[in-house]
């Protein structure tokens, strides 16, 4: 499989990315440099003074090795929609709040914490991780670590028995109850194409075992041309 073959890493971790390949995608897997996805779904919020599912659409987009964006709407019922964007360009982590401006995150836990939650949303569509940058290591018969050896940051990535993905997760700060936690993506085990893209049906989140989100794929796009500005939250860009 030629995707795997600028991987840094061991044997066996190489060939159950392999096998994780194959089962997504079959013997001809897409070639991603960048990637735009958008998925719908709901979130955990505390609406007064009870924590309740809420409407929630996302959009993630990549530019591979290290830009990456993620983009999130909230519609609480009876409250103003919410809307925020968290980036990555590479070397600096931005962050925007409703219609303020973008802001410079500085803090090394909230950098970080960044990082590694885009990172593992990447390593979802796993053939990303075939390329130079990625350092495969085996953990047991049915896991792998995968780090970015750009932002020195690495994920797990947990299989099912017929080899398709069923978890990808990370340790890192959460922002919201101030302390590091396990953050985890698990994927339902049905999967389908989206716009001729073969994913997972449903994308749920947690923190530890809290939920934090769920939602399904609704569109993505496979190698968009998208400029600097959107990950560097230029004016113009943020569409």
């Amino acid at each position: 499989m030629p995707v795997l073959l600028l991987a840094q890493g061991d044997p066996q971790a190489k060939d159950l990315l392999r096998r994780a390949i194959e089962a997504r995608y079959g013997v001809s897997p897409p070639a991603i440099e960048s990637l735009d996805i958008e998925m719908k779904g709901r979130t955990r919020a505390r609406i007064g003074p009870v924590s309740a599912w809420i409407p929630l659409e996302l959009q993630a987009r990549f530019r591979f090795p290290s830009a990456m964006r993620w983009d999130f709407i909230v519609r609480p019922v009876g409250v103003a929609v919410q809307r925020g964007v968290d980036a990555f360009d590479g070397a600096v982590y931005r962050r925007q709040r409703g219609g303020d401006p973008p802001d410079v995150i500085e803090d090394q836990n909230l950098v970080q914490s960044a990082q590694r939650r885009l990172w593992a949303l990447a390593a979802l569509f796993l053939t990303p991780l075939g390329d130079h940058f990625v350092r495969l290591s085996h953990t047991d018969d049915h896991s792998f670590e995968a780090a970015n050896t750009l932002i020195n940051d690495a994920v797990r990535l947990r299989l099912r028995p017929d080899c398709a993905l069923e978890q990808v997760e990370v340790t890192c700060f959460n922002p919201d109850s101030g302390r590091d936690q396990r953050f985890s993506l698990r994927l339902s085990a049905e999967q389908g194409p989206v716009d001729g893209m073969m994913l997972p049906r449903k994308i749920s989140a947690f923190w530890d075992d809290e939920p934090y989100f769920e939602a399904e794929p609704a569109r993505v796009v496979s190698n968009p041309d998208l400029a600097d500005g959107v990950f560097t939250l230029a004016e113009g860009a943020s569409a």
